[in-house]
């Protein structure tokens, strides 16, 4: 089914919600499912908001609506329409002149009846007074009452359909002189139409309530406080100033207000906690980041490469010497590079040297020399220079 073979549901507008800025229009159509689901509403104007459209079954169990889209018809200019907004501007002015004459005729005939009064019949000079009769008095105030409670209830009714008519005349009046005087830019006129696609039994009658929102709808609110002297209370009435420029006449709309922005998004605010006392600074930075990326990978080469051979040197305290140690001189070097060396310990305190005495000379002084001052000839060659390697000095105190 095409675009133009699909059926196309009448719609009217049902209710509108004005907000702050915009407002929001529900339209009401009903008629039978379609075998495809392929249904067309025409009549929507032309600022709708495409996006903001809408679309719900009511009342039909069973049937939903599965998608909702917004197209643009384009029609021919009527050139009749000047002559057709005259033709209503007449008949309503007919209609209102009729209606006038109805409500002229009713306000004549509350004046009549409300004119009854008794009136006593004539006497003579020789008659004596009579009395006239309670009851009939009573009477014909109850029937100016009733007839005077009936003809008000039919002028009511006339000044409601005058009030009526006086308005679609100024409708009508407004259109002929705005459709006189305008000339369009092109030939054709162009407005929405919602395409739904309707699922559930063919022929099932649904009513389809389609929602879309348009921009050019404002309201002012006004008060009204009345208050007696004398009194301790008073009446407050809100009043509602509504323009719109949507492009749809909202006379017999039901029309709700709200204060709220209708493009403003409704997500819900995130609360933040507030404490209540002494104000304490803000906690020092940890220092702590978050490692680079790839830090698994920065030793991956030296991992592959194997254990690293064992070193031929051996730290000592006076320097490097290949193979061996020196005894009570000689330093282990950490399997672990990170770990400090130990220090040698301290020497055991002793009495200080003679003089000459590290190179092997005889302690100088008065008298004989002392057992074991005199060197052994191996104490000797080591301390002669060249003759091997040197002793390791003594360690600074505080070096490791």
């Amino acid at each position: 089914m095409t675009a133009g073979t699909a059926p196309r549901w009448a719609s009217a507008l049902a209710s509108v919600t004005v907000y702050a800025q915009g407002a929001l229009c529900r339209r009401v159509a009903r008629g039978p499912v379609p075998a495809d689901g392929q249904v067309r509403v025409p009549g929507l104007p032309r600022s709708l908001d495409p996006h903001s459209l809408r679309a719900r079954v009511l009342g039909a169990p069973g049937v939903r609506v599965t998608e909702a889209r917004a197209e643009v018809d384009a029609e021919p200019v009527d050139a009749d329409a000047v002559d057709e907004a005259r033709r209503e501007v007449d008949r309503l002015t007919e209609a209102y002149g009729v209606a006038a004459g109805r409500r002229d005729r009713q306000l004549r005939r509350i004046e009549e009846i409300g004119a009854l009064r008794p009136v006593p019949p004539g006497r003579k000079r020789d008659d004596p007074h009579r009395r006239t009769p309670v009851d009939a008095w009573l009477e014909l105030a109850d029937f100016v009452d009733e007839r005077l409670t009936v003809l008000h209830d039919g002028l009511r009714e006339l000044e409601d359909e005058l009030k009526r008519l006086d308005h679609e005349m100024e409708v009508a009046q407004d259109r002929l002189a705005r459709v006189s005087t305008d000339a369009p830019a092109s030939p054709v006129t162009s407005s929405y139409t919602a395409v739904l696609t309707v699922r559930g039994a063919a022929g099932t009658e649904a009513e389809v309530e389609v929602e879309y929102g348009v921009p050019g709808a404002v309201w002012v609110p006004t008060y009204r406080l009345t208050h007696r002297q004398g009194e301790d209370t008073g009446r407050l009435v809100l009043r509602a100033s509504v323009a719109q420029r949507s492009g749809e006449d909202w006379t017999g709309v039901r029309i709700a207000f709200a204060t709220a922005d209708l493009r403003r998004r409704t997500d819900l605010p995130r609360l933040r906690s507030v404490r209540i006392g002494r104000s304490q600074p803000p906690p020092a930075p940890s220092g702590w980041r978050e490692p680079p990326t790839g830090l698994a990978d920065l030793f991956a080469g030296y991992d592959a490469a194997g254990p690293r051979p064992e070193p031929a040197h051996h730290l000592v305290a006076g320097g490097w010497v290949a193979g061996g140690a020196f005894e009570d001189t000689a330093v282990t070097v950490g399997s672990a590079y990170g770990a400090p060396p130990t220090p040698p310990p301290p020497p055991a305190p002793s009495a200080p040297p003679a003089p000459g005495a590290a190179y092997g000379a005889p302690p100088q002084g008065f008298g004989p020399a002392a057992p074991g001052s005199v060197p052994s000839p191996e104490r000797a060659r080591r301390a002669r220079p060249g003759s091997g390697p040197r002793p390791a000095a003594a360690p600074r105190a505080g070096a490791p």
